[in-house]
């Protein structure tokens, strides 16, 4: 239970000693909570990046032995753009949301850090995806000689369905994987962002 819940029951308290907390104090509160939050939301996406760099500067030590499609390759580095901007973007509501105030305009902001975030995952999610299929078949190609392209032609339907369903398996393994550290990573976090989102609601009736 978090500092703001203690007091909200301390309150309830009739013979409680603490000092009333004016509504400037809550929103204040609040406001610190909120801006700590996303700060760290802003800290693990620069972590993230930087360990996704450290991974491409040490992929030629190993990419004879991968066997990753090459448009993969250059579409790793055109991301490296569109990450960028999503960690500005963080950065950018960490200031915003600490610079606030009123209710109102700090609604707006945790709204937009909850899109962003949505955003990224989406993002990352997506790529990740296209590339574990990608990486899959060129696997089963390098393995077997045999292309998909192949195999329809040749009616070898049976075979077919067996390698997309297992590439599919393997796919949704590997998403329900990293959409578990984005959870620990990033929906802890914005699970405490909605609870302040919330207070705040009904703090604005």
């Amino acid at each position: 239970m978090d500092e703001l819940e203690l007091l909200k029951k301390d309150w309830q308290k009739e013979d409680n000693a603490y000092p009333k907390l004016s509504y400037n104090d809550i929103y204040k509160m609040i406001l610190k909570k909120s801006s700590s939050i996303v700060k760290w939301i802003f800290i693990i996406s620069l972590l993230e990046f930087s360990f996704g760099i450290l991974l491409l500067l040490i992929n030629p030590e190993f990419e004879s032995e991968a066997i990753v499609p090459d448009w993969i390759d250059t579409m790793t580095y055109i991301m490296l753009p569109i990450i960028i901007y999503f960690i500005y973007r963080f950065y950018k509501n960490y200031k915003n949301i600490s610079v606030t105030d009123n209710i109102k305009t700090l609604i707006n902001n945790i709204l937009n850090t909850r899109k962003t975030v949505k955003y990224y995952i989406i993002f990352n999610l997506v790529f990740a995806g296209i590339a574990s299929m990608s990486t899959f078949f060129a696997g089963y190609t390098e393995a077997s000689g045999v292309t998909l392209s192949e195999l329809n032609a040749s009616a070898n339907f049976g075979k077919l369905s067996i390698i997309i369903l297992t590439a599919l398996a393997v796919t949704i393994f590997i998403l329900g994987i990293i959409y578990g550290i984005y959870y620990l990573l990033y929906g802890i976090l914005l699970k405490r962002l909605n609870n302040n989102y919330k207070e705040l609601k009904r703090m604005e009736v």
